[in-house]
């Protein structure tokens, strides 16, 4: 077998450049746990898709389980704006995959910084956005890390929309998405620490709902509509992270869009996105919004 320079190493090397109907063609992204490529389906119809795959020596008992919830709560949803899943499987190794639509897109505030998009374009851009999470919330999934990489914008029918992807720390509110047990060591943060909600960043284990999704759709608007994160970058030490954790409880945003001089922003519509804003990405859960 030859190899293909643009196959991840470890895919080679397990001797996987084909899976099942499916011929790997280049990596589209890496995570944690997984690494989805672009593949050409071959049968019974022609096709290109994304195929995630579990990285070579990652088959961890707590990998393959929060692989299989990421499978199943993508098989759960049907949405316009949330990437769907095509098909699941194993390889001959035993290694479970599961394909998607390919997303041809770029991350959401790249796309609107290219375009060069108004403040109404954007605001229109991330209705669907929350349409998406909120149908994701009345399935029982919590996504748990929204961030504008995750929100991929493609061009369909010459419109821009906006498709949610990798649900792969996703959480079901009221059933099981494995028969696996999926443990979360005590201290350790799940999820983007910039766009995290202050309960999700506590890491005493506090548990989530989906009040920790809204939080993370106000930081990703405010980032659309001001071009810079609502609080500081914590620092990479779990200091940085407790002292982030604490402003986000008793501190606001640096400054709110309708404070700054924003192109397109009117007097009334900086009033009421103030209040829009300040509500989402508050402290307190029980002060957000209810719905996305």
């Amino acid at each position: 077998m030859e190899d293909n320079p643009m196959l991840d190493k470890g895919a080679i090397q397990a001797g996987q450049e084909r899976i099942g109907p499916y011929r790997l063609l280049e990596v589209l992204g890496e995570g944690g746990m997984g690494i989805v490529y672009l593949a050409q389906q071959e049968q019974p119809i022609r096709r290109r898709v994304a195929l995630k795959l579990i990285k070579l020596g990652m088959d961890t008992k707590e990998v393959i389980a929060r692989f299989e919830t990421e499978r199943q709560a993508l098989a759960m949803m049907n949405h316009p704006n949330i990437a769907s899943v095509l098909d699941a499987g194993a390889t001959e190794r035993g290694m479970p995959y599961f394909v998607m639509e390919h997303v041809a897109g770029i991350p959401i505030d790249d796309y609107c910084d290219r375009y060069r998009l108004s403040i109404l374009e954007r605001l229109e851009l991330m209705v669907k956005v929350c349409e998406a999470v909120q149908h994701a919330h009345q399935k029982g999934i919590i996504h748990r890390d929204l961030k504008p990489s995750n929100v991929l914008v493609c061009m369909q029918d010459g419109q821009p929309i906006p498709k949610v992807i990798d649900f792969g720390i996703a959480k079901a509110t009221n059933q099981r998405l494995t028969e696996r047990t999926i443990y979360t060591q005590q201290g350790s943060l799940i999820g983007t620490p910039d766009y995290m909600s202050p309960e999700q960043a506590d890491l005493t284990g506090l548990d989530v709902d989906t009040r920790t999704d809204i939080y993370s759709l106000g930081a990703m608007l405010y980032k659309l509509l001001v071009g810079a994160l609502p609080f500081d970058r914590p620092s990479q030490s779990l200091a940085g992270y407790e002292m982030r954790r604490v402003s986000l409880c008793f501190g606001r945003p640096w400054r709110l869009p309708g404070e700054l001089n924003i192109p397109g922003w009117a007097p009334a519509l900086a009033i009421s996105g103030n209040c829009f804003l300040q509500k989402a990405i508050t402290a307190q859960p029980s002060r957000r919004w209810l719905r996305a």
